[in-house]
């Protein structure tokens, strides 16, 4: 399930495309209801780990691309978490709370993806 969300996520970066969590999980037919807990944490963690895995990489958090369907259109807390803890030199409600933080995420994830390069280097590295 991993690959198949990884290898979505980088084709919004492509498109430079931001997300909802609902339309991840509609368009990957996911199956999760997030209005179980349960199925909100496993979706965080997939995430995680995917933008775990490309930190460990030097690349941008694919995570990023993912965002709350609502007015606020910004990461959950669990990617600010993650941040806080990968990057180690803010709380995540500090990395929240700077509105300019989540987009230049964003735009990493774009840059970094619309090179071809990159993308024919990197698109199969989980």
């Amino acid at each position: 399930m991993e690959k198949e969300i990884r290898t979505e996520l980088i084709e919004l970066a492509r498109l430079k495309t931001p997300w909802s969590y609902s339309q991840l999980n509609e368009q990957l037919q996911l199956n999760l209801n997030f209005k179980n807990p349960l199925d909100r944490e496993l979706i965080g963690e997939l995430l995680g780990e995917i933008s775990y895995h490309e930190f460990e990489r030097g690349r941008p958090l694919l995570s990023s691309l993912i965002i709350h369907k609502g007015p606020d259109r910004e990461q959950g807390d669990g990617f600010y978490k993650l941040c806080a803890q990968l990057y180690g030199d803010k709380t995540w409600q500090e990395y929240k709370a700077d509105e300019s933080f989540e987009i230049e995420e964003m735009k990493k994830c774009y840059a970094f993806w619309k090179n071809n390069d990159n993308y024919q280097k990197y698109k199969n590295d989980f």
